[in-house]
């Protein structure tokens, strides 16, 4: 069985490698990234890849939540899982964002969280 893939956008570097390499490390995925909203629409629709699943964050160039309308309206992407990363609490969100989504704050606990969601939502 082929490695599930998931993208993530991130435009925090150092959040970007390290949760990069601690979902590689600790789960049968091949992480693929995006420095911000803009480059993740580039890729997507440039490239049309495979995700089984994407990692969002909210606050940066292009936010999350234009990623996340453009996943939900292309007929490839509308029913993978999105996950929202985000240092905003969930009452700082819109709850239209957070619809159909999944959502993790970021803390010293976020990428333990993810690698559970993430081993559940993909099974």
């Amino acid at each position: 069985m082929s490695k599930k893939r998931v993208l993530l956008v991130e435009d925090n570097r150092e959040v970007r490698e390290m949760l990069k390499s601690f979902l590689e490390e600790t789960m049968d995925v091949e992480i693929r990234i995006a420095k911000d909203g803009v480059e993740a629409l580039n890729l997507l629709r440039r490239d049309n890849p495979e995700f089984d699943a994407v990692i969002l964050d909210v606050m940066m160039r292009s936010h999350g939540g234009t990623v996340a309308d453009f996943l939900r309206r292309h007929p490839q992407y509308k029913d993978i899982p999105i996950i929202y990363h985000t240092g905003l609490s969930r009452e700082q969100l819109d709850k239209k964002i957070l619809e159909g989504a999944y959502y993790v704050e970021k803390s010293s606990q976020s990428m333990w969280k993810i690698k559970e969601l993430l081993s559940r939502l993909l099974g």
